[in-house]
């Protein structure tokens, strides 16, 4: 057992990425405290499934207009004190909507307008966050940390919306806010905490690209000759429009499909939460990030999210989204894995930029759509239609992925992933 554990969380035996774990658990939770009582305060204020799909399009928004660069900066600057910036700025925004509502003045533009502000913040902080993830634990351990990254995100969803819909239907909304602004002090201070210079700086032995959009190009040009991170993004374009959206699908579920309040809606995204979980603490066990496990994942993920919407009480609800917590962290965990192993250092905040893009900036695309289609036809088709897109999508990648590995070896074929030889 205890070596079962020890492989586990190999990766927080590094410490300056046990102080970064430890922080964004503190952090993350607070995120899904805000994310549970943001849905429910738009619904509160509008009563419109459509306009909690417009909320969500508005925060992502600045993903899909200006990820590609907030990539380049983040493989223009250190990383460490570009972090620290975008969260003392996170801190500074969920503190003023949680003062907003407190005082009873807020106005439903005063939402979107905080929600679109983390969204540009978001910009920079997401493919920072990311690249920085290698910094700290070098390439061997990479895998391993991606995962516990993945456990941080889906321990938070287990505890902060089953605390979230408690606090949200005795106290109000207020306090969510206020609390994730405090959490954002944990990880501040983890990398305050962090000794410089024992993170794993790459050499960059390439020629430098000049100029902004040679820059672009050239992360571009990568993600399109890569046949992992191609079909990676691909998966992730066609999931994230139309599956993803689970802000928007899970609030109405309980509200419209289960005919339920708050505290329906937190343990809903609570079950959800634990089987991700459970899904991130595997992956990050084994250690290896392989097409095929990513591509059982997606169709998981489909197919119990499908099934899940055609339940009419909440138990059974709970544990078809369990399971689809397993399938959606074992494909997104992977899918972050495998782009970050086929991509070389110099190029990794660009590349992993455009597959934020692709993942967020999905979003204001899918989410009035979803919003939409649950408004016209109700919660249940809206899940089960979610669910189906990403079952096929599964099935197609795996085609195409079998017919490209039968394929000689005359075109282009990656060599595998990089293994980087880090340097202090």
């Amino acid at each position: 057992m205890r070596g079962v554990t020890i492989r586990t969380f190999q990766a927080l035996s590094t410490r300056n990425y046990r102080y970064f774990f430890w922080g964004q658990l503190v952090s993350v939770t607070g995120s899904w405290l805000q994310s549970t009582a943001q849905a429910w305060l738009i619904l509160d204020l509008t009563h419109s499934a459509f306009m909690l799909g417009l909320l969500v399009m508005v925060q992502f928004l600045p993903n899909l207009l200006l990820q590609p660069l907030g990539g380049l900066v983040a493989d223009r600057f250190p990383k460490r004190a570009m972090l620290l910036g975008t969260q003392s700025a996170f801190a500074i925004v969920a503190g003023v909507l949680g003062l907003s509502v407190g005082l009873g003045v807020v106005q439903v533009w005063e939402v979107f307008v905080v929600v679109l502000a983390f969204g540009l913040i978001n910009v920079i902080d997401g493919p920072t966050r990311q690249a920085f993830v290698p910094e700290m634990v070098g390439s061997d351990q990479l895998p391993n940390a991606v995962a516990l990254n993945s456990s941080v995100f889906n321990a938070a969803r287990v505890v902060g919306p089953a605390v979230g819909g408690i606090l949200i239907a005795t106290v109000g909304t207020a306090l969510c806010f206020d609390l994730n602004a405090i959490s954002y002090l944990a990880v501040i201070a983890a990398l305050y905490l962090m000794h410089p210079e024992e993170l794993h700086l790459m050499k960059r032995t390439a020629k430098r690209v000049e100029g902004t959009l040679a820059q672009l190009r050239e992360g571009g040009a990568y993600a399109v000759r890569t046949p992992e991170v191609l079909l990676v993004m691909v998966l992730m374009l066609v999931v994230g429009t139309f599956t993803y959206n689970l802000s928007v699908l899970i609030p109405a579920f309980a509200r419209d499909g289960l005919h339920s309040g708050a505290t329906t809606f937190g343990l809903l995204s609570a079950a959800l939460g634990v089987g991700a979980l459970g899904g991130a603490l595997g992956v990050a066990y084994a250690g290896k990030a392989a097409m095929p496990t990513l591509l059982v994942g997606c169709g998981v993920f489909g197919g119990f999210l499908a099934l899940a919407g055609q339940t009419t009480s909440l138990v059974p609800a709970m544990g078809l989204l369990a399971v689809t917590g397993v399938g959606m962290i074992v494909y997104s965990a992977l899918s972050n894995s495998i782009i970050q192993l086929y991509t070389p250092a110099r190029l990794r905040g660009r590349v992993m930029a455009l597959y934020l893009w692709v993942f967020m900036g999905s979003t204001p695309i899918g989410s009035p759509l979803t919003g939409l289609i649950e408004q016209n036809w109700g919660s249940r088709a809206a899940m089960t239609i979610a669910g189906l897109v990403a079952v096929a999508t599964a099935i197609g990648g795996s085609i195409w992925w079998a017919r490209r590995r039968r394929r000689p070896s005359g075109g282009y074929a990656s060599a595998g992933p990089l293994a980087e030889a880090p340097t202090a």
